[in-house]
């Protein structure tokens, strides 16, 4: 039967004294922490390992959070979008001599109205060239059109011309 430690031995040196692993109390900084690596996908025991507290202490901490689901498509499919309104954009940059500033207005408005949109969304002006030309003739280009007509008004320069959903589909990219 092995002999009981006692503080006395242990003080000693005479048996290594156990080393707790986790110093401390879990703080609220840690909690958010827990939280938001968990919404970013990560499993208990990675954050447990990254935070040096245990699974089961992520684990009831962030009950009710659960992970990000990401689809491997999904980021393709934005950015095979992204590069179709860029290509457009360009076409039409050179039908109605946009300036780079014009341009760059028109890429970042483009960016970020499909960067709003819904997964189902995405998929659908994935699938369907004439959906994905009145989008971005309907929806997006009105506003920056008009963006860009105010500020060419402005400078006392001619403004763009409209497009038209056929116009678009005239437009092959160089």
């Amino acid at each position: 039967m092995p002999k009981r430690i006692t503080k006395k031995r242990a003080k000693t040196g005479a048996v290594a004294p156990q080393a707790r692993r986790h110093v401390g109390r879990v703080n609220q900084k840690m909690i958010d922490q827990m939280i938001a690596l968990r919404r970013q996908g990560f499993t208990h025991a990675d954050i447990g390992q990254r935070l040096d507290v245990s699974p089961r202490t992520v684990r009831r901490h962030t009950e009710g959070v659960s992970p990000q689901l990401v689809h491997a498509g999904d980021e393709t499919r934005i950015d095979d979008l992204l590069k179709w309104g860029a290509q457009q954009l360009r076409a039409i940059q050179r039908l109605a001599r946009l300036t780079v500033q014009e341009l760059d207005l028109a890429l970042k408005a483009w960016r970020t109205a499909v960067s709003n949109l819904d997964g189902m969304t995405v998929e659908q002006l994935e699938l369907d060239q004439e959906l994905r030309a009145r989008f971005l003739i309907n929806e997006v280009w009105p506003p920056i059109h008009e963006n860009i007509d105010t500020r060419r008004m402005e400078l006392d320069i001619p403004g763009t011309p409209i497009f038209k959903r056929s116009d678009v589909f005239a437009i092959r990219p160089a």
